[in-house]
């Protein structure tokens, strides 16, 4: 409820109403309080926030509904206090009051009538980023379905009890009664949004096994969570499948614990670490080294382990995605005598936590240890740093072979959700429950330098990324993100704020409940409730100066294609090597378009460089934000839009061409890692626009130039798999009791084999 005050203008020395008007959901309401106030001329009441009017045009002054009783009482008391000191006045007399009630309601209810038709009107049929439909009323369309409690067993009614002996009550929530504390775990950060029959939170990597046996004994199903910023639907429950069995998300976030082992070349990490804590920690321990993945969402701090289990690529060319076949993690199956069992499997490859180093009926394992270990390193008890053992080290941490691979001028993509090799917990998308990772560190450079470079057309970008980019192996630039002309004026418009705050408040957890506050406020019961923060964000967005200096925003307005290239020195001429090509790309072509004018226009490549921290800072917000900023414009602009990501091959060198029959879209914002040719395609539309066929379209247009979708997403719900990529996941969960529904695979259990 927001509580509105109108100005009045009363007769001089004389005491007069004023009249309340309640915004109570989709209708609003006037009413008259007989409040008496002291006015004299003509005065209104002075604005303490914001403002808005009646349909009559009268201006109004919002106040939060936490203040309205005390509004009320202190207006009243006031009136009170007047009223005693003054013994002249004059009040509305009752025919009249009731008069103005009347007419009050009467024109509140009309007034919010056509409120509520003008939202519904303006919300139907809008799809946003990911499917995401705009209006979040029941009766709609595509809105939260509404689910009916499910008939429960006795073992899964007392589930929830079972969960609480072993994980403490303050850790089991209720996932049916949606909450302020619960609707992070159910919705989606783009996509996806059911109901659970409860929401456990496991403190240690014991307590998770545990959980994960009553969860499957009872016959639910495991829906493996982190920090919930996918973006594909994957992370959440489903509701409204032919499969009748509850969920249960199993939150891993607080396994937070982190720790170096071989002098600090690797890393271990719970499932709950963050991949931006990961980066801040290994800084502190290490200047000399960095962590192994830094992604767009690094702001929401994403865990680890779900970039592992996404195949998460990131910006970082030298370092390739997020992906180690040193692990802990469990696998569900049934036995011979139809019992439920969780294996764990150990390929951690660390001295004193193999397998080997444990004797049967021992009372010890892998998993306990561990958990002794992490807790040690949580209370900050110094341990002597593990190692690696003999043959862990003979074990990837990382992907190795990754910069060779984008060297490679081949028709192959260089990553992919669908790829199948490596140890099950890689892009395994929640068919497995990860409980730890083992992760390369990487040399930090000694000198970096950071370069906003714009091209003429596409065919000069493309070649300065074949020539310059990503000709050897041993001197590949740090990162590469190109964006088109669309990204840089859509981040512009709409981004500003987001860039500003991730400059300044960097990475982490106060972004991360930053972000949890808009989704709560996205949550509200309001018709406006899903909208409100975008188009907040995209009203005020030019209140702000521009995010980035005007030497680089310039350039993007002036060309169509720009790259951000940093580039670092690791000791061995890596840097000076780097810029003696870069040098004699620009030259070369520079020197033929002054001769033979044959750029477009007659433009040149140029390149500015970011001289300070800040400079560089800035820069890689503003391409941080470009995802959020895309939505925000959608809203703000009260259009609708598409998301894709894809790989193309990497000889591929052009912008892929929408279908013939495509309707064409408001804009069309390309983004992309450029070094390994990994796009991510923003796509806006006017209402009324069929997106979802538009957005299948495109999906067929990048499968037939041999592209992959999803990137780096993963499939979740929106994307379906390859036929051999479903097969791995059913070889690792053949139950299908473990996130069940992904890339396009069956719900029900044993995937509806008998």
């Amino acid at each position: 409820e927001s509580i509105y005050i109108i100005d009045t203008i009363p007769d001089e020395q004389r005491r007069c109403n004023i009249i309340f008007v309640a915004l109570f959901r989709d209708k609003i309401m006037l009413t008259l309080l007989p409040i008496s106030a002291r006015l004299s001329g003509r005065r209104a009441i002075r604005p303490s926030s914001s403002t808005s009017s009646l349909p009559f045009g009268r201006p109004l002054t919002l106040r939060s509904s936490s203040s309205t009783a005390a509004a009320a009482a202190a207006t009243a008391s006031s009136a009170a206090n007047q009223n005693a000191n003054n013994t002249h006045f004059s009040s509305i007399k009752i025919p009249t009051a009731a008069a103005l009630v009347g007419a009050s309601l009467l024109t509140g209810y009309c007034a919010g009538s056509i409120h509520s038709e003008q939202i519904t009107e303006m919300q139907k049929d809008r799809a946003l980023p990911k499917g995401e439909r705009g209006c979040c009323s029941c009766d709609e369309e595509g809105s939260k379905q509404v689910v009916e409690e499910p008939k429960l067993t006795e073992a899964q009614t007392q589930l929830s009890a079972k969960l609480q002996k072993i994980v403490g009550k303050g850790h089991v929530h209720d996932g049916f009664n949606e909450s302020s504390s619960t609707g992070k775990f159910l919705k989606g950060a783009r996509l996806g949004y059911g109901k659970a029959l409860c929401i456990v939170q496991p403190g240690t990597l014991q307590q998770a096994v545990q959980c994960l046996q009553e969860i499957v004994d009872a016959g639910c199903i495991v829906v493996p969570q982190g920090s919930n910023t996918g973006l594909t639907g994957g992370s959440v429950p489903r509701n409204n499948t032919e499969d009748t069995r509850p969920s249960v998300v199993l939150s891993m976030k607080r396994l937070d614990a982190h720790f170096p082992i071989d002098d600090g070349k690797r890393v271990v990490c719970l499932a709950g670490v963050g991949i931006s804590t990961l980066a801040s920690s290994i800084s502190n321990w290490f200047p000399d080294r960095e962590s192994h993945s830094i992604l767009g969402s690094t702001f929401l701090n994403p865990t680890t382990a779900a970039g592992v289990a996404f195949g998460s690529g990131g910006t970082l060319l030298r370092k390739g995605p997020a992906r180690t076949d040193r692990a802990l993690y469990c696998k569900v199956s049934r036995n011979k005598w139809g019992e439920n069992v969780v294996e764990v499997v150990n390929t951690l490859g660390i001295e004193g936590l193999q397998d080997s180093d444990f004797q049967d009926h021992s009372g010890e394992d892998p998993v306990q240890k561990l958990d002794i270990y992490a807790n040690d390193v949580r209370q900050g008890y110094r341990r002597t740093m593990a190692k690696s053992s003999k043959s862990g080290l003979k074990i990837k941490s990382s992907d190795t072979d990754y910069q060779n691979k984008v060297c490679q001028y081949t028709k192959d993509v260089s990553r992919h959700n669908s790829d199948t090799t490596g140890e099950d917990c890689n892009r395994s998308e929640g068919k497995v429950l990860i409980l730890a990772t083992v992760h390369d560190t990487f040399q930090a450079p000694s000198k970096k330098r950071m370069f906003w470079v714009s091209f003429p057309d596409m065919e000069t970008t493309a070649a300065f990324r074949r020539e310059v980019c990503v000709d050897n192996p041993a001197d590949l630039p740090i990162s590469c993100e190109y964006l088109d002309r669309d990204s840089i004026d859509i981040i512009d418009g709409s981004g500003r704020i987001a860039t500003y705050l991730i400059r300044y408040l960097g990475t982490g957890d106060i972004m991360g409940y930053l972000w949890n506050v808009k989704s709560a406020i996205g949550d509200l019961p309001f018709s406006w409730a899903p909208l409100f923060c975008d188009k907040f964000l995209h009203i005020f967005n030019n209140w702000v100066p521009e995010a980035i200096p005007s030497k680089f925003l310039d350039k993007g307005r002036e060309y169509d294609h720009n790259c951000m290239v940093a580039v670092g020195e690791f000791g061995d001429g890596t840097l000076d090597r780097f810029m003696e090509r870069m040098d004699a790309f620009v030259k070369k072509h520079n020197d033929k378009a002054l001769t033979n004018q044959i750029s477009e226009g007659g433009k040149m490549i140029t390149f500015v460089e970011a001289d300070s921290p800040a400079d560089v800072t800035a820069l890689n917000a503003f391409r941080f934000v470009a995802a959020l900023a895309f939505k925000t414009y959608v809203i703000g602009e009260d259009l609708q839009g598409i998301s894709v990501d894809y790989g193309l091959p990497k000889n591929y060198e052009r912008v892929p061409p929408l279908v013939d029959s495509a309707i064409k879209p408001v804009k069309r914002m390309r983004y992309s890692h450029f070094g390994c040719n990994v796009i991510h395609e923003d796509i806006a539309y006017a209402l009324g626009v069929d997106t979802h066929k538009e957005h299948m379209a495109f999906k067929h247009a990048v499968d037939q130039i041999g592209g992959k979708l999803p990137a780096e997403h993963g499939h979740g719900t929106e994307y379906r798999a390859p036929k051999d990529t479903q097969k791995r996941w059913m070889n690792m969960d053949p139950l299908n009791v473990m996130n069940p529904g992904i890339g396009g695979l069956s719900y029900l259990p044993k995937y509806g084999q008998k």
